[in-house]
């Protein structure tokens, strides 16, 4: 059996990247996964790739309506959620504090955390006694890295809603926390890059392992948070960085 097995799960921002690497580590442990993206050609290609126990909603999680929607969906499968992944975030390009609009704000803190923050409020009432949250943040929530004031300030928030939704859920024994990657292989990282193998190399320098993350590597850490192995940990922050930010 595998460490999900039987379990629902969500995972927001799932047909792509970490959220997809998630969505299917969790099917093979198990778990019957709903993925989200505001894309419906994205949305039914990673059903089409996850299978059977795969469900897609099409949706932007900064958008309470779209939300609301994803409720909707959970409540018509007639079960509970064990495990909700709020993964949805974007960054912008770099933008000094001086130079940022407040569009340009909104359209990542409205996202990143706002979103987060709203994922779990409107999901809250659909999960079963004992569910697990898990939060993606970022070691962006405890650097400055500049021009990326408003991600890297909702990251932190997100890392913050961890532990008060561990206070305010926990008499429900339901466990929240967060899962702080640093650079990893997705299409977010190559846009950082743009595609430059010198700016790549960069960055794997600054790794005591000297390489770039996996996908694959947050997911084990995303579903060890999300299983009974992690029963009694809640509202801490699980770093997948290859020790970049800790050395």
């Amino acid at each position: 059996m595998g460490l999900l097995e039987g379990k629902l799960a969500v995972v927001t921002a799932g047909t792509a990247g970490i959220g997809k690497a998630v969505a299917t580590r969790f099917v093979a442990e198990g778990a019957s996964v709903i993925i989200t993206s505001p894309f419906a050609a994205e949305v039914d290609a990673a059903i089409a790739e996850l299978g059977p126990r795969a469900i897609g909603v099409v949706g932007d999680a900064a958008d309470l309506g779209d939300l609301d929607d994803l409720a909707q969906a959970v409540a018509d499968t007639g079960r509970r959620i064990d495990v909700l992944h709020v993964n949805a975030g974007r960054d912008v390009e770099a933008t000094d504090v001086a130079d940022l609009t407040p569009e340009k704000f909104d359209a990542v803190a409205g996202l990143t955390f706002r979103g987060a923050l709203f994922t779990v409020q409107r999901l809250a009432p659909h999960l079963a006694d004992g569910a697990s949250i898990v939060l993606t943040s970022s070691i962006a929530g405890t650097n400055g890295g500049p021009g990326h004031a408003v991600y890297n300030a909702s990251k932190a928030a997100v890392r913050s809603l961890a532990r008060t939704l561990t206070a305010e859920l926990g008499h429900r024994g339901i466990r929240a926390n967060a899962v702080s990657p640093g650079p990893t292989r997705t299409a977010g990282f190559d846009q950082f890059t743009g595609g430059s193998a010198d700016v790549e190399a960069a960055v794997a320098a600054q790794v005591p392992l000297r390489r770039i993350g996996r996908p694959e590597e947050v997911a084990a850490a995303v579903t060890f948070l999300a299983s009974d192995e992690a029963s009694f940990v809640a509202g801490v922050e699980l770093t997948v960085d290859g020790g970049m930010s800790q050395v």
